[in-house]
């Protein structure tokens, strides 16, 4: 809308927005992401990873967030103050809720009991995307729940800060925690070589090849038995966005590295460009 300035488009679809919005915190809404109606998401949230997360995070919370954020513009633009009102409030609440804490000092990381059971079998009823929530998501021999971030530094956990910034939206997060929390990701997860890397998924990066891990875990954390699917991954689409966020919070020299590693894996001879 604001690179179009198209208005007759914007407010055709503007009530279906608003009803996505409102979905969060539906009473219908069988996966509970914002069930309370404080901003932050808490329920079963389904990704892109192909599982979900369950529980407070940055990178799930941070696309509501700016969600809420934009729905606010738009509803000013359009006259409807309450429900400008409501949607900024809710912003607020909930960004300041994820910069106390969520923001571990380091980086921003879940909040999950990964030994809690009764976080799973509250879906134990409605859909899931993946089948049966306990039954898929109960690890019994390490008594932790599987495929989650926890602790971990996860290469996302700010990527909605990235696209509010090309959408001109301005703080999703705190700006200096998450100076702090892309320094750290390029500390704990940009590898200058991969053959001391564990990956038993697949080889976007191998041998003496660099590159931006999905999420990795520092000494001082716990990972999980069975941690978050594709871990140990080095996908493009993912590397690009951590560096040009990197690159737009001043920290150039981070983003252009892990921009060249990705240009010298897929360099046309090595592997396809396109």
């Amino acid at each position: 809308w604001k690179i179009s300035g198209d208005t007759a488009w914007l407010q055709a679809h503007w009530p279906a927005m608003k009803k996505m919005i409102a979905y969060a915190w539906s009473k219908d809404n069988y996966d509970g992401w914002d069930r309370d109606k404080d901003g932050v998401l808490e329920g079963r949230q389904h990704h892109t990873l192909d599982m979900e997360l369950f529980g407070p995070n940055s990178w799930l919370t941070g696309f509501y967030l700016a969600a809420l954020k934009a729905g606010a513009e738009i509803a000013e633009f359009f006259g409807e103050q309450d429900t400008a009102k409501e949607y900024r409030s809710l912003f607020e609440r909930g960004k300041a809720w994820v910069d106390a804490n969520l923001f571990n000092g380091e980086y921003y990381q879940q909040m999950i009991d990964l030994r809690d059971k009764s976080i799973l079998e509250r879906y134990s009823a409605g859909a899931s995307m993946v089948g049966d929530t306990v039954t898929t998501y109960w690890d019994s021999e390490h008594e932790e729940i599987k495929y989650q971030i926890a602790e971990g530094c996860e290469i996302d956990q700010l990527h909605a800060q990235w696209q509010a910034n090309n959408c001109g939206l301005g703080d999703i997060f705190d700006q200096d925690q998450r100076r702090i929390a892309l320094r750290s990701l390029y500390k704990h997860s940009f590898k200058e070589s991969m053959r001391e890397v564990f990956n038993a998924c697949r080889l976007y990066c191998l041998n003496d090849e660099a590159g931006l891990l999905v999420c990795s875990w520092p000494e001082t954390k716990h990972e999980p038995a069975v941690p978050l699917p594709y871990a140990q991954e080095t996908m493009t689409g993912f590397e690009y966005g951590a560096a040009l966020l990197m690159i737009q919070e001043g920290l150039v020299d981070e983003g252009l590295n892990v921009i060249k590693a990705i240009r010298d894996r897929y360099d046309g001879e090595k592997r396809n460009p396109w």
